[in-house]
């Protein structure tokens, strides 16, 4: 199967699961009797233990042969993972299997950035427009699933999952035309430790996890508060929706009207769209407001992600691009995420929504920072 297919139908497999789990894990959890407080810690855990898959993980991964392999392994240990939840509700029981589930799952995020990346530089592929297919899978999923939720309850919240997961084992078996493959003079893959001295690295980790990391209240904790707001299940998909849907149209726009933007541009950008986003979610629960805060969406995560792209695909030595795609998956997507989710657990009942002025304060450092990086070269 041509490489932009493939990568399409994974894609929107992998954002199909997500689409169900992002927004509506935490009232699955509620649905089954578990608080609050415990949501946060469980749902910090989970992104926790992300840092640790991740990075081992991702550092198994010796060259480009190995991405598919490990991709289809991690498809297989997810769909078990998920289906231990139907075992048992007690406590301890899901503390174990949120790790061990959030250890597996989560990785397919990066091994599929980690191949897409390797087709922009092996075939030129048009990453926008293959993510773009993610993102309306994520859509379709949360809509579903919204509906699911307000007319069936909470329990569909997983039975979808379980169904997507299933799907995108089927998917991944499929054959991939042309294969990942290491280019033509390029060296041996860097390790982890080695990427990890790179200054213009380190500096590009800190960045990418104070954006992304800001989104923290709104992952863990945005369906819970606007349905206490008296939202039912199906708006609440419709809001998630809409914000993919400005994602799409980000992601469609990219390859036309953004090229030119380097990486700091567009954290910078980003970073001057969350303050604006936490700010309308903080002070106000009305529709239009939640509405334009959604659309903000395409800015807070999307451009963040683009600018994240940009810099592996173009300031990069090639081997440093897998360990890199670990790196930030683990540390921007993972345990900044995780550690700010966990403080917005605690906060949540005294504050409700003043919680996303505090991620306000997580992204002001983005301003000041910069990449030290050298001139661009070519083109994702």
């Amino acid at each position: 199967m041509p490489a932009f297919s493939w990568l399409a139908l994974f894609f929107g497999a992998f954002y199909f699961v997500y689409g169900a789990y992002l927004p509506f894990w935490s009232l699955w959890l509620e649905g089954i009797g578990v608080s609050a407080e415990q949501i946060g810690l469980l749902l910090g855990a989970g992104m926790a233990i992300r840092f640790a898959g991740n990075l081992l993980i991702m550092g198994r991964i010796k060259g480009a042969g190995h991405l598919l392999p490990i991709t289809r392994l991690l498809c297989l240990l997810s769909l078990l993972a998920f289906l231990g939840f139907y075992v048992s509700h007690s406590l301890w029981w899901l503390v174990a299997l949120t790790l061990v589930a959030n250890f597996i799952y989560p990785t397919l995020m990066p091994v599929g950035e980690a191949l897409a990346t390797r087709m922009v530089v092996q075939t030129h592929l048009d990453y926008g427009k293959v993510r773009l297919c993610g993102s309306f899978a994520f859509i379709v999923a949360s809509t579903l699933v919204g509906a699911l939720v307000g007319n069936f309850g909470s329990e569909w919240v997983l039975h979808t999952m379980v169904a997507g997961l299933l799907l995108m084992l089927l998917l991944s078996v499929l054959p991939l035309n042309p294969a990942p493959q290491e280019l033509q003079g390029e060296r041996a893959r860097a390790s982890l430790r080695d990427t990890l001295k790179s200054a213009s690295v380190r500096r590009f980790l800190l960045i990418t996890a104070l954006l992304q990391g800001s989104h923290a209240a709104y992952y863990g904790f945005s369906a819970i508060y606007w349905k206490a707001e008296g939202y039912s299940g199906t708006v609440i998909g419709y809001l998630w929706a809409l914000g993919v849907v400005a994602e799409i149209c980000m992601f469609a726009a990219d390859k036309r009207f953004l090229q030119r933007l380097n990486a700091q541009t567009l954290f910078l950008v980003g970073a001057v769209g969350c303050v604006v986003r936490w700010s309308l979610l903080g002070a106000s629960s009305e529709l239009w407001v939640l509405v334009l805060g959604q659309l903000l969406h395409a800015v807070t995560f999307c451009v963040s992600h683009l600018g994240a792209i940009r810099f592996m695909t173009r300031q990069l030595p090639a081997e440093q691009m897998i360990p890199t795609q670990g790196l930030y998956a683990a540390l921007g997507l993972g345990m900044m995420v995780a550690a700010l989710m966990t403080i917005c657990g605690v906060l949540f009942e005294p504050l409700g929504g003043g919680i996303f002025f505090l991620m306000i304060l997580v992204v002001l450092p983005v301003f000041v920072l910069r990449l030290r990086v050298p001139a661009e070269g070519t083109p994702a």
